[in-house]
């Protein structure tokens, strides 16, 4: 589970403050949103992202990752996450080929409250891992307002890969924390620390919204330790049933 970094790093927000009737998006950071895409609402969240080991004996890329989302009732959503991996080793005399790997998720957000106090919501995800045991993913996804500007998000959960002939079952558990500001009306940053199974890293990044229903954004990561890092740039588009967007 140590590419967990990647594939978090794509994914986004419930910690940062959101505008009324504007896109809020599970992307940049790893504090996945606590709140849902509207009632017939169709939304996609992409980016592409790069991402070397500390002693740059690892390198590699993510092109792309998108996440779409469908709101199919007021409390419930449905989800459809892939990516594409690039990853090349390199040692001192030996150059290995680069190596492709490929995830697909299957899931749903289901509401818990969504108050102007703060918001819950049950995250779960099946997990396709061609090549690899295929596993699951469950979270708690809490979010607060902290006066005008800044806010506070969190997430709880686990990931496991199921069991096979050849190896038991593995499972880690998966926690967030990150926190917002309002830089304008268009324009937010957050911080953030996660992590798994007791690893800590972190990430940081801005996100822009040129329109209520568009977003652009750019995030950095790092992890504590092995001096893993990665840059992720991601756009994102909600379109509404009845409403002209461009």
């Amino acid at each position: 589970m140590k590419r967990c970094l990647l594939f978090w790093a794509l994914g986004f927000s419930g910690a940062l403050p959101a505008l009324s009737q504007t896109i809020e998006t599970d992307r940049p950071d790893q504090t996945e949103a606590a709140t849902l895409v509207p009632v017939g609402g169709i939304q996609l969240e992409a980016g592409v992202a790069g991402w070397t080991s500390g002693d740059a004996s690892t390198t590699g890329y993510t092109l792309p990752t998108a996440l779409l989302r469908y709101g199919l009732h007021e409390r419930f959503e449905l989800r459809l996450v892939g990516q594409r991996d690039q990853m090349q080793s390199n040692f001192i005399d030996l150059e290995e080929p680069w190596m492709t790997t490929s995830a697909w998720d299957v899931g749903a957000k289901v509401a818990g409250w969504n108050t102007d106090a703060s918001q819950m919501c049950l995250l779960a995800h099946y997990r396709l891992r061609p090549g690899a045991n295929d596993g699951g993913q469950v979270r708690v996804n809490w979010a607060k307002p902290l006066g005008s500007r800044f806010s506070i998000g969190t997430n709880v959960g686990m990931a496991w890969e199921w069991a096979t002939a050849d190896q038991a079952a593995v499972g880690e558990v998966e926690y967030t924390l990150a926190l917002g500001y309002n830089v304008s009306e268009t324009l937010y940053a957050y911080v953030e620390a996660y992590g798994a199974g007791g690893g800590l890293q972190g990430d940081a990044g801005l996100a822009w919204r040129p329109d209520p229903l568009s977003q652009f954004d750019v995030s950095v990561g790092w992890t504590d330790g092995s001096g893993q890092s990665y840059v992720a740039l991601g756009w994102s588009k909600l379109w509404m049933p009845g409403k002209y967007s461009r």
